[in-house]
């Protein structure tokens, strides 16, 4: 395998020794050994650094060193006496002209008018109306983008496409670090006994492929209890988000969305993909039991745990996708006019956005083998194409 330093480009440094190795007649070999690149990186980098240096002496003869190793005159013993046209090789000119070459290198557009028309008419009404991301766009238009990612984040601020930063989500989105309610209802602990974090970690240690989803719930209004809300459970390996509208933010109409799970999967599907539920401590989730246990024949279908209090990042896929929600349904939005069809309207779209974690798979595609078709239908899911994926409010518009 080849260091990976040998791949990088010459450091201030690096050209400090050159200049010294140069200085006492070592060769290229033994000067890429001592900073570890490629005899020719050193080569090439004299050979295009170099400047001449000339006196009033001068007889305009070139030196022999012009056309052979080392290209420079800077180990010459006739160095200061040599009235030829000398070469010579220092650090600060060599690398004063690789930044002026990066810069101007960098400054150049590397794309046409016609690519920048075609971007426009195609990738931006996309990102601006429906708010694809840029690993979206790539993924469903490559042949549109001939260039890398980091290259379109500097051509859109260079304000050469229609779309703005403004239109990205990520782009400006600001973390206002929230403070933690230490006043707000909370599990009781003594449900929460075999139940813990610590025996979530025990229970996988002994069940590594177990099916693991993540349970939260998303409100409208500030304070939520008083409105619907949205309950969300998330498959943690292949980010395959359900979304399900609750009318008030209790355990009660928790327990009934997971008996209308169970009752649509049936018993044996369900203990497959909810073998275990991982949960904060909030008080709509304060009867697990419900949760696991089958209300007709009492058989315990699942194991639910609890995370430490104060602790999301223990369930941290759920909250990330949680910011898909919110390109749709902004915080502060009203939850009232929605319906449960919204809902898997909603589940439908950000289950077919291609992800990055999953190798720009959608998680409907990356879940699809594990889940099944017949599932996919029982949940109401269905895979939407990357063009028609809508991820604002004119989503749920009726």
């Amino acid at each position: 395998m080849k260091n990976a330093k040998m791949n990088k480009h010459l450091s201030f440094e690096d050209r400090c020794i050159i200049e010294e190795y140069l200085n006492h007649n070592f060769n290229f070999t033994q000067i890429a050994n001592r900073i570890n690149k490629y005899r020719t990186t050193v080569a090439r980098d004299v050979k295009k650094h170099r400047y001449l240096r000339t006196t009033n002496s001068c007889n305009n003869q070139p030196c022999c060193f012009e056309s052979k190793p080392p290209y420079v005159c800077n180990g010459c013993s006739k160095f200061n006496n040599c009235r030829k046209i000398r070469c010579s090789y220092s650090h600060d000119v060599a690398f004063n002209e690789y930044k002026q070459n990066l810069i101007n290198t960098r400054a150049n557009l590397r794309i046409t008018k016609e690519e920048i028309a075609s971007i426009n008419d195609t990738i931006s009404p996309l990102m601006i109306n429906k708010h694809h991301s840029v690993n979206h766009v790539y993924i469903s238009h490559p042949e549109l983008l001939p260039f890398s990612k980091s290259t379109f984040y500097k051509y859109i601020d260079l304000g050469i496409f229609n779309v703005r930063n403004i239109d990205l989500n990520r782009r400006v989105k600001f973390k206002v670090k929230k403070e933690y309610d230490y006043m707000r209802d909370k599990v009781d602990t003594k449900i929460k006994i075999g139940r813990f974090y610590s025996d979530f970690k025990y229970y996988m240690a002994f069940n590594p492929n177990a099916s693991i989803v993540e349970m939260d719930t998303v409100i409208g209004t500030r304070g939520g209890k008083g409105g619907k809300c949205m309950l969300t459970l998330l498959f943690r390996k292949y980010n395959f988000m359900l979304i399900y509208l609750l009318p008030y933010k209790q355990s009660k109409y928790v327990n009934t969305i997971f008996n209308i799970i169970k009752s649509r999967l049936g018993d044996d599907e369900f203990k497959r993909l909810f073998e275990v539920v991982l949960t904060d401590n909030g008080t709509e989730f304060s009867d697990p039991e419900s949760i696991e246990i089958n209300p007709e024949t009492g058989e315990k279908l699942c194991f639910l745990f609890f995370c430490d209090p104060n602790c999301s990042w223990q369930k941290g896929s759920i909250e990330k996708n949680h910011e898909f929600i919110r390109y749709i349904l902004p915080k502060g939005t009203f939850f009232a006019s929605l319906s449960q069809n919204d809902c898997y309207l909603m589940a439908s779209h950000i289950n077919s956005i291609p992800r990055l974690s999953l190798n720009n798979v959608s998680p409907f595609e990356e879940a699809y083998n594990f889940i099944g078709q017949s599932n996919m239908d029982k949940l109401h899911i269905k895979k939407i194409e990357y063009y028609d994926i809508n991820l604002t409010i004119r989503l749920l518009k009726k």
